[in-house]
């Protein structure tokens, strides 16, 4: 398997662009050729860990064997979750909610950090050296890759997060892990300040090599390749003639989840729409309108994980949708980087809209259905997966099963939660033993310069 960027001709290995995330021309990397997964040949007794495996040696190629690959998925999740199968569901309203908040940081990215880790892991123990992880977050990629490399002995994290535009239980989840390995910072600004910081940086390629840096954003393919499995593992469990296509509706700010949808079609999933539910912070529902991709200020919600003008992800896309050109995603980007938009014709944009629909999603529209559906249903659910079930209830597709997927546990915003709901529900109850935990963390202002320094200091 080999991979390209989107900015450039060069090709690397699964291993290159593993440890790379960003391409030396400041692209994305995504595959040269699109490989073709058999899904027919399984049905819902596939275990979590073989689909995984399957799935991942794809993209992995000849860089890891198939079964040290099988080996490293088994290890890395059996103790990960508290379901054996590691994603559950609920049937609310005739839609799937597909439950991927049962990792140990209660949100979906524990599917691609418990696992990528281990991947990093696997080459730097026979290469005996260690690496330095650059990560920004909005909440949930940090506590799950923090959790991930609390385990690690070959792997140091560098975890950005931006300041008050969190919940405090996400803060305290990576504030509270307390392990030399672990350096979480504090910037002044938005989701979108931490990730330029993050892509600066790997942008520096001599900082990068000399200081052994990489990354672990939704920029990384691996994640997204990790995250396309469990799109597959719902289909098998919950459609029987394996010819109905369904709708995936996915909270999102940063492309990737959403991505890794696109990725598991492109494989051959049959589906008919992936549904882009955004809330305020809107720039890819109003792309959907227009074909004008145009950040504008950071909204705070009471959904955080979206709080996101720059979904960067959203490059691969551009890149597909222009059959792989290099030089138009490049100067799209460009645009986009100098001026703060770029448009697309209607053709480009008629082609996204066989794939994809997008719905925006208020507040106020969050709390009233977040409430509708504990008291009808005796169902709790986020902020986040509120916002997907909303956008879901809007496409017009009326004849496909309709999936939502719920990316994090109420608990991890329950102040939004029981203000919605109207109670004290009092889900913190489980958790008191985090709140006394002690916090430890750098506040760094918005200098890239500080961040450097404390990953050198590693070295």
């Amino acid at each position: 398997m080999k991979y390209q960027s989107t900015r450039g001709i060069d090709q690397y290995s699964f291993k290159d662009i593993l440890f790379k995330g960003l391409a030396k021309d400041g692209g994305l990397f995504i595959p040269v050729e699109w490989p073709k997964f058999d899904f027919k040949k399984y049905d819902n007794n596939v275990s979590y860990d073989e689909l995984t495996s399957e799935i991942l040696s794809l993209f992995v190629g000849n860089d890891i064997s198939k079964s040290d690959l099988s080996s490293i998925v088994e290890n890395s999740y059996r103790h990960a979750f508290t379901s054996q199968d590691y994603v559950t569901y609920q049937n609310i309203n005739q839609s799937i909610i597909v439950e991927l908040f049962n990792g140990p940081t209660l949100a979906f990215k524990d599917f691609a950090m418990q696992l990528l880790i281990p991947l990093f892991d696997h080459f730097l123990a026979n290469e005996n050296r260690k690496v330095n992880l650059l990560v920004a977050t909005s909440g949930d990629t940090g506590s799950a890759a923090i959790n991930a490399v609390s385990k690690s002995k070959h792997v140091n994290i560098f975890c950005l997060f931006p300041k008050n535009r969190i919940s405090e239980f996400q803060r305290k989840q990576m504030s509270t892990v307390g392990k030399e390995n672990i350096t979480l910072c504090e910037i002044d600004g938005t989701f979108d300040d931490c990730q330029n910081i993050v892509k600066s940086i790997l942008g520096d390629q001599n900082f990068c090599n000399s200081n052994s840096v990489a990354a672990v954003n939704s920029i990384n393919w691996a994640r997204i390749a990790i995250q396309s499995v469990y799109y597959f593992y719902s289909y098998l469990n919950n459609v029987h003639d394996y010819k109905s296509e369904v709708n995936f509706s996915v909270p999102t700010g940063n492309f990737g989840d959403i991505y890794a949808g696109y990725v598991a079609k492109k494989l051959g999933l049959p589906i008919n729409k992936l549904i882009i539910a955004t809330n305020e912070n809107d720039i890819l529902f109003r792309f959907m309108q227009d074909g004008r991709y145009e950040k504008k200020e950071v909204q705070r919600t009471t959904s955080p994980s979206m709080d996101i003008q720059i979904a960067s992800n959203f490059e691969r896309l551009i890149f597909d949708l222009y059959d792989s050109s290099f030089s138009v995603t490049k100067n799209k980007m460009t645009d986009f980087n100098e001026k703060g938009s770029f448009q697309v014709d209607e053709k480009i944009l008629k082609k996204m809209q066989l794939s994809f629909d997008a719905h925006r999603v208020n507040q106020t529209e969050v709390g009233e259905l977040t409430k509708e559906i504990y008291l009808n249903c005796d169902y709790l659910i986020d902020p986040h997966t509120a916002i997907g079930l909303a956008a879901s209830k809007k496409c017009n597709d009326d004849g496909a099963l309709n999936f939502i997927l719920s990316t994090a546990h109420p608990v991890k915003f329950s102040e939004a939660v029981e203000s919605y709901v109207g109670s004290q529900l009092d889900l913190l109850s489980n958790y008191r033993s985090l709140y006394m935990l002690k916090e430890s963390f750098l506040s760094l202002g918005n200098d890239e310069s500080k961040i450097k320094e404390l990953i050198e200091s590693k070295i």
